[in-house]
């Protein structure tokens, strides 16, 4: 009977444990939500250093949330921190193995450290996954990749397979433009970059890119044109204004 006793007394302390852990652990994802609702209001913002310490506090609360590790690394990415920006994409992957969302981004980190062949391997899985929603976004980077690695055709072939899947995507217009100008299709880069205005008129860097290619086949009166709705269009008087008044100043001398 004693025993007895003894078994029921262990038996019900653990499953107070049990219930506490749980309580705590259920406390832990509120609070950790909150944590991230707000690190990512800050992102949204442009306060990237606000949000990240929040995500970070999360992290803390939640560390085992795959989605977390990825806020977390595109926070460090985007703040050249590329080292903890990789260690925070993998956990996520560790955690998650189906995430074609972190799959891409990963491969947008290999872009920016110059990794190519890392960068389409990231791109490729993301592609091969049925159950990504934008894959259009992964073939467009899978161009940049081949891009810059100089195999230009296989660019040109993701640029229009991403095509295919969103025709109205005007950066991945540009970025085809820019392959057939390297292969000298001058007809087949001009339609591309028209095409890039055409859906997105204010894109000062496909106004940009239109402008310099006239300029280079010596149709300096469209290419005046072009330029100077780069710097229309270039409301913030960045580097694409910057380098269409360098290039005006190249053809009035």
């Amino acid at each position: 009977m004693f025993r007895r006793t003894i078994y029921i007394t262990v038996i019900a302390l653990f499953s107070l444990t049990c219930i506490s852990c749980a309580v705590n652990q259920a406390s832990n994802k509120k609070k950790a939500t909150a944590f991230e609702n707000l690190g990512m209001a800050f992102v949204r913002e442009g306060n990237l250093r606000a949000g990240l310490a929040r995500l970070l506090e999360a992290v803390k609360l939640d560390p085992e949330n795959p989605d977390l590790h990825h806020n977390v690394a595109m926070v460090y990415r985007n703040l050249g921190e590329y080292k903890l920006a990789f260690l925070h994409f993998k956990k996520a992957l560790a955690l998650k193995k189906r995430f074609p969302e972190a799959q891409n981004n990963l491969g947008t980190l290999y872009l920016l450290l110059r990794d190519w062949d890392h960068a389409i391997e990231c791109f490729q899985k993301s592609v091969d996954d049925v159950l990504y929603k934008t894959p259009h976004i992964a073939y467009n980077n899978l161009g940049l990749a081949y891009y810059n690695k100089g195999e230009y055709q296989k660019a040109i072939d993701r640029y229009r397979h991403a095509i295919k899947l969103f025709s109205s995507y005007s950066r991945c217009y540009r970025n085809l433009g820019l392959a057939y100008d390297a292969l000298d299709k001058w007809d087949l880069a001009i339609d591309a970059y028209e095409k890039a205005i055409f859906f997105a008129p204010e894109y000062a860097a496909a106004h940009l890119s239109l402008g310099t290619l006239y300029l280079k086949l010596y149709q300096n009166k469209k290419a005046v044109e072009a330029l100077r709705q780069t710097i229309k269009t270039d409301k913030k008087a960045g580097p694409y204004a910057e380098e269409a008044r360098r290039l005006l100043k190249k053809i009035e001398r």
